[in-house]
């Protein structure tokens, strides 16, 4: 005989599994995109300089900006996910090789609890509250710095090497 709880716990996999799929699945957009805009990046700064054209570069420099915005809107869709995927483990019993904690650990590996995310009980879990990483963290300022140097460039093309504007 099917106890009653059955058909809740293989509903309870089946949301895990979806939840981790979905995270996947937007860390997969997240590589891909950025891949396309950084290789756009690369071909329209290497364009300005061999055309001397200096609006190109201009362009160029605003790339690592959408790659920013990408990364925060993919970051706010992300979070909440590892948060129900922690959840949905913890109801299915799952504290010991956990995939979500995995994620957790690797996304947001500077926050103090996620260190020990298995030793936390139902309650901190429920409490955890992971957010994407702060407009000033390591990846952001890669991509400040990368839109300050193109628009530095953008500025010596047309002061010193005297490049046409268009």
């Amino acid at each position: 005989m099917v106890t009653p709880e059955a058909p809740d716990n293989e509903s309870l996999r089946i949301e895990l599994q979806q939840a981790l799929e979905t995270y996947r699945h937007w860390i997969s957009q997240l590589t891909q995109a950025s891949g396309f805009f950084i290789t756009a990046d690369v071909a329209l700064a290497s364009f300005g300089f061999s055309q001397r054209l200096a609006v190109i570069i201009l362009v160029a420099s605003t790339l690592p900006m959408i790659i920013l915005v990408e990364y925060t809107v993919i970051g706010s869709v992300a979070s909440p996910l590892i948060n129900l995927a922690l959840r949905v483990e913890r109801r299915l019993l799952i504290r010991k090789d956990s995939l979500a904690a995995t994620f957790a650990r690797a996304q947001f590996g500077l926050i103090p609890a996620v260190n020990h995310i298995e030793d936390l009980n139902d309650e901190g879990v429920r409490h955890l509250t992971l957010k994407w990483e702060p407009r000033w963290s390591a990846i952001p300022i890669v991509l400040y710095t990368a839109s300050a140097v193109q628009l530095g460039l953008f500025a010596l093309s047309l002061t010193v090497f005297h490049y046409q504007f268009m």
